[in-house]
């Protein structure tokens, strides 16, 4: 069965964003080094990435044709039926529906990108499977918190870490 990763960098304090809203802090300590290699081990193993309309226009800013040419299906919930395109499928389903849905179907795994509001539901339902989260070198003080406000305690497995660039890299899954 496919599973569903949450891959998501945050600040050493823990926040996605600063207070306001920005994340050009999203880089190790040498700016012109390449994305991590957990970042091109992600892609290898999926083939479909939710994400909220905050994440989806900060990527279509910034990485948009790069991840058409490595073939994903990009789901992105919005509460308003958008025109959607043959990668990019606008769904108006709440996050939790539309996981099980894709879960049911036939793929590689599935990728969550989105913030704390967008991931908590996923969380309470335990419905993520592994949690890869990148420590950028960077204390923001305020800001966007990754995790908050989740009603029960989740245990978690070390599966692995990488480090480059200043930034470490750690990947979990779900104790069953």
């Amino acid at each position: 069965m496919r599973k569903v990763i949450l891959y998501i960098a945050m600040s050493l304090d823990g926040y996605i964003a600063d207070q306001y809203g920005r994340i050009d802090w999203l880089h190790g300590e040498n700016t012109s080094q390449p994305q991590s290699e957990s970042y091109y081990h992600l892609l290898k193993h999926v083939d479909s990435v939710i994400m909220s309309e905050k994440a989806f226009e900060v990527v279509q800013q910034k990485m948009y044709a790069n991840w058409f040419n490595q073939g994903l299906h990009i789901y992105v919930l919005s509460p308003q039926e958008e025109l959607s395109s043959q990668h990019v499928l606008f769904v108006t389903d709440d996050i939790c529906t539309l996981v099980q849905k894709l879960k049911e179907q036939d793929g590689k795994d599935i990728w969550i990108c989105g913030g704390q509001h967008f991931i908590t539901p996923l969380i309470q339902k335990n419905m993520i499977d592994e949690y890869h989260i990148s420590m950028i070198p960077t204390l923001i003080g305020n800001g966007t918190r990754l995790f908050e406000n989740f009603d029960h305690e989740k245990r978690l497995s070390l599966i692995k870490t990488y480090v480059y660039n200043g930034i470490v890299d750690i990947e979990y899954e779900k104790k069953i």
